[in-house]
């Protein structure tokens, strides 16, 4: 039969790893030619042209290496295309080939075999035809070498024409091939055996599924008037216990939330209607091209289940679509089509039901969502009815008429509000109305405080569940903040012991029936925060809560509450009712569930206030990122979206022997208008908050290095520009999202007023004493490398113009990504600072997408537990190699305790610390500060500054001594058995025992001077290095020089 959808199979032969290129040839296909037409290779001859020697897509006129190359020794005969040069993001590297006219008319696939190397090889690969010589056509597949760990062996790509929707097949003329974002940021592919088949292209015989590949077939039962279907969908086979059930009558209830907003215009009409009696089929109609019908699937769990199943239903005389596809995708819109692309006209398959099963590989991450979707071909009817949608385990038994199962509790109404037996002398009424005039809640009751960070999607609404009561309805809700009276007074809670709210848990649980849980965050006028722990709610009726206020008593004012918010726990979203918020005094509630006694920090709050002497610039520290003014809305408000760091957490860090921090801070928030000047007279001046900071780890001997937390980017009035950048990128309010890349006649950010900003912000800071370096932009995204390097060179100028003693640290593209830093970042070595002193900056995490997130367990995130070295080492060659200081700037991983921690992450940190310490390489680890304390990644202890994360211990065993240098300028070290001293040019070793051998080392670990008793280093260019001396007793010893 004919195949609908990608097929991928890997040749698993038991291949060591080996560099490009390949060290065997791709598979020798297997169709019979008289079904093929090739384009590329040794097996068929091919009609068409394949020239090289065609200029390509590439956004900077970069032209890519294309090669037909023959890497196989022996083999002179077996042919190879060889790509290098891929890139993608800001800068793309596509590379082009031209096929003249070439015919695919009347195939079914695309074939081609691809291989990337594990060293320097792509993460991801697609391809797009064109035809006409301008019609551009994506395969729409993405091939992801690194999520699959399938480097350096041959990969087969089987691609339905039907995915070329658009293009001429007769006419065409270019190959396109193309680097995806994802995986390792490598230039390099293999590809062979490029032919389009047809029927199948198959030996002889019936034409079987391939693994991995859908399955789609017709019930055969056409009724091309019907408008509704006039029969049930086929009833389904899988066992009940191998199914996850979304929405299938014959599975019971399921998540498959069709109130679900759609994305962008126009917006389509979705129903649930009933068939045969009592059998209910989703509806959408008004599914016109380019409109997406979205559905919530809430957070499934579905790493047991390997397939997806769902029936549609597409009614004839042109009432329903004519080509079909859905995707899945996160919270956040993002994910893949299915990339079927079922033209249900062209197989005359409308009026009857069409079963589709395709694999849940298709997909990766969170699966939130499903989106469907109708294309340009046949039928431009707009209807179309979805049922029995679930996933399930393939290979399971099958039961003609399996048992309903127990599932989940579903969505659920209450029909009643409680009433709250309190005496209204120990009440105070913050949303009740048992206890107010009337008119209150109109005239000063609550009203949502806006955004402070909550779920986009989230909608907060009063119903009237008993007449003439409004209890508070939030959907999709996550955290809803609420200002206590609408004419923004405060409240005096003081006397009050207790919060009291009766919450109805209405959402659908999960498969787990996991249970949805409640806690309370309060804000007082100042912003001073304060919360309350969770407790569970029941599903389907009314739980009564009391959240004491011990949690709060001498943490914030309860004389001025101002905002409380009430955040839930279990889920990213959830729907509930909330009524009867109360404040009282006295014992709590009989029957309320009720938070435990609060308790006093066990032991004594970990602070070293100290004063202190700042230690030598030159040592190698191991210091921690204060993350607190990085994050929230940008500009934001200061003490709701950000603040700066407490000077309790500079106490806190100092105890455990911390001397570097990195600080960040948001250029909108210091410097309100672009080219203006600092915020010195704003009500909360932001300058003078992080100078207050930096004054004060100055008092107590801590190096501060200041970092712009910008991403190279700058935002105004909803509009995203780039320095130096003659582009924007315009807010899109309905998608919650940026929009695409728009040109300009010019940049609007320019890189004058980057370089102007970093003069002032060093003007201000030049006098103390304690500036490590001015970290001039925290991971650049997209910018071309010429802009960030001219954008670095201006403000590096700038600066130098008010302060000559302070080093300047760049980051480099893509994130300061360090293991592509040669490739992506070489450039910024050519970088001149009168002083020179500058260093570079690179960041490295450990999870699959080196972004720090780590979505998945442990064992699905961490694969190679010396991933660290693979990360970090290219950035330490790259330093040696050109003789420049480095460090990394950020790097962490979940602590234990956190929902994404395990104990496994603090071993492999331990590692990580050992391999910094290894190699020298300044470090600050991401992050503390307050506002963090709770954060996946953070190292900042509980607000009690005495409960502490398990990372920060293993973190601790390494500060005091991360240094293997003298505490002094000459070199000596503190060892007092062997002794390194370098005069001028000329490094000498002595010791007890006779020295017997001095080596030196640049910080990649290459040896490059020697000696015995003493070596000459007047060919050393500046920087650091690496003396080890070898003593008669073959004891080896080690420090660090700087030159």
């Amino acid at each position: 039969m004919k195949k609908l959808s990608v097929v991928f199979t890997a040749m698993l032969g038991a291949w060591s790893l080996v560099a490009a290129p390949p060290t065997v040839p791709a598979p020798v296909p297997g169709a019979d030619a008289s079904t093929v037409k090739s384009i590329f290779s040794d097996t068929y001859t091919s009609p068409f042209k394949f020239q090289t020697e065609y200029s390509d897509w590439n956004s900077d006129q970069f032209a890519a290496t294309k090669e037909v190359i023959t890497p196989f020794a022996g083999n002179a005969d077996e042919h190879v295309l060889y790509v290098d040069g891929l890139s993608t993001g800001g800068t793309q590297h596509n590379a082009q080939i031209a096929l003249g006219t070439c015919n695919l008319s009347g195939t079914d696939k695309l074939h081609l075999d691809v291989y990337s190397p594990s060293d320097g090889g792509i993460g991801e690969f697609s391809i797009y035809l064109i035809s006409g010589w301008s019609k551009v056509v994506s395969c729409g597949v993405w091939y992801d070498f690194s999520e699959k760990n399938d480097y350096d062996k041959w990969i087969s790509l089987d691609i339905p024409m039907s995915n070329f929707s658009g293009l001429n097949l007769s006419d065409v003329n270019v190959l396109r091939i193309v680097r995806g974002k994802k995986g390792a940021a490598g230039t390099t592919v293999y590809i062979d055996n490029i032919y389009a088949t047809v029927g199948g292209g198959t030996t002889g015989g019936d034409d079987p599924v391939q693994p991995g590949e859908p399955v789609i077939k017709a019930a055969g039962n056409p009724d091309l008037e019907a408008a509704v279907p006039p029969v049930a969908a086929p009833t389904p086979v899988h066992a009940a216990a191998d199914v996850f059930n979304f929405f299938s009558n014959h599975y019971g209830a399921g998540k498959f939330d069709i109130a679900q907003s759609d994305y962008g215009d126009p917006k389509t009409t979705k129903s649930i209607v009933t068939i045969e009696g009592d059998d209910e089929v989703f509806k959408i109609e008004n599914l016109v091209n380019g409109a997406k019908a979205n559905v919530s699937l809430g957070a499934p769990n579905l790493s047991a289940y390997d397939m997806l199943h769902l029936d549609i239903f597409s009614p004839g005389s042109d009432q329903g679509i004519g080509e079909f596809d859905f995707a899945l995708t996160n919270w956040s819109g993002n994910g893949n089509d299915a990339a079927i692309w079922l033209n249900i006209t062209d197989k005359g398959w409308h009026g009857q039901w069409i079963s589709i099963d395709i694999p849940l590989s298709k997909w990766s991450g969170d699966k939130n969502l499903v989106r469907f979707r109708r294309g340009g071909k046949g039928s431009k009817g707009t209807t179309l009815y979805v049922d029995n949608f679930y996933a399930y385990k393939s290979g399971g038994s099958e039961e003609p008429n399996p048992p309903t199962p127990p599932t989940p509790p579903g969505d659920a109404v209450p029909t009643a509000v409680p009433t709250v037996s309190l005496a209204a002398d120990r009440v105070a009424s913050i949303f009740c109305e048992q206890y107010e005039p009337e008119g209150y809640q109109a005239e000063r009751g609550i009203v949502s405080a806006g955004n402070w960070g909550q779920n986009a999607k989230q909608r907060d609404e009063f119903v009237e569940i008993v007449p003439g009561n409004s209890t508070l309805k939030l959907t999709d809700w996550d955290l809803f903040p609420f200002k206590i009276h609408r004419t923004s007074e405060t409240m005096d809670l003081s006397q009050a012991d207790y919060i009291h709210m009766d919450v109805f848990q209405a959402g659908a649980l999960d498969e787990t029936n996991k249970e949805v849980s409640v806690q309370i965050w309060l804000n007082d006028k100042d912003n001073k925060v304060a919360q309350c722990p969770l407790l569970g709610v029941r599903h389907g009726e009314w739980t009564s809560l009391s959240f004491g206020l011990d949690y709060a008593r001498g943490v914030i004012d309860l004389t001025k509450v101002y905002v409380i918010r009430i955040k839930v726990g279990g889920y990213p979203s959830q729907t509930i009712y909330v009524d009867n918020i109360v404040a009282y005094s006295g014992t709590a509630l009989a029957g309320d569930a009720v938070t435990p006694p609060y308790k006093q920090s066990e032991g004594t709050p970990i602070q070293d206030s100290t004063s202190g002497t700042l230690p030598s610039i030159d040592k190698a520290y191991l210091g921690v990122n204060l993350a607190s003014a990085s994050g929230g809305s940008n500009p934001g408000t200061f003490g709701h979206d950000y603040m700066y760091p407490r000077f309790e957490d500079l106490y806190y860090f100092k105890a455990k022997g911390v001397r570097l921090l990195r600080i960040p801070f948001r250029a909108a928030r210091i410097q309100h208008e672009v080219g203006g000047e600092l915020d010195y007279d704003a009500d909360k001046s932001d300058i003078k908050a992080l100078a207050e900071v930096v004054r004060e780890a100055e008092r107590l001997g801590m190096w501060v290095l200041l970092d712009m937390h910008d991403y190279m980017e700058r935002t105004i009035d909803g509009v995203l520009y780039e320095y130096g950048v003659a582009g924007r990128r315009v807010w899109n309010s309905s998608s919650n999202s940026w929009g695409t890349w728009e040109a300009t006649d010019a940049p609007v950010v320019t890189t004058a007023h980057f370089a102007d900003l970093w003069k002032k912000i060093a003007t201000e800071f030049r006098d103390y004493t304690n500036i490590w370096g001015y970290d001039l932009m925290n991971e650049p995204k997209g910018i071309h490398i010429n802009i960030l390097f001219d954008n670095y060179q201006a403000a590096i100028n700038a600066i130098r113009e008010v302060d000559t003693k302070a080093p300047i640290v760049v980051e480099g593209k893509n994130y300061a990504n360090s293991q592509a830093w040669e490739s992506l970042s070489d450039k910024l070595k050519d970088l001149v600072d009168p002083q020179g002193k500058i260093v570079y900056e690179a960041h490295a995490y450990f999870d699959r997408s080196n972004s720090g997130t780590y979505p998945g367990r442990y064992d699905q995130e961490i694969t190679n537990t010396e991933i660290y070295r693979d990360r970090i080492q290219p950035f330490v060659d790259w330093c040696g190699k050109n003789g420049k200081k480095g460090m990394l700037g950020e790097f962490g991983v979940p602590y234990t305790g956190h929902a994404q921690g395990d104990a496994r992450y603090d071993e492999l940190i331990d590692k990580v610390f050992a391999y910094l310490k290894e190699k020298q390489l300044t470090a600050t680890y991401w992050c503390g500060g307050s506002m963090y304390d709770a954060y996946m990644l953070t190292v900042q202890p509980a607000k009690d500054y005495y409960t502490e994360k398990s990372t920060m211990k293993v973190m601790e065993k390494y500060i005091r001594d991360f240094d293997r240098s003298s505490a002094g300028v000459d070199g000596i070290t503190s060892d007092a058995t062997v002794r390194f001293v370098l005069d001028g040019d000329l490094l000498t070793v002595t010791g007890d025992t006779a020295v017997t051998g001095i080596a030196l080392y640049d910080l990649g670990g290459r040896q490059i001077l020697s000696g015995t008793a003493s070596v000459d280093c007047a060919s050393l260019a500046p920087g650091a290095y690496i003396a080890r001396a070898t003593t008669a007793t073959g004891m080896t010893y080690a420090t660090k020089i700087v030159r």
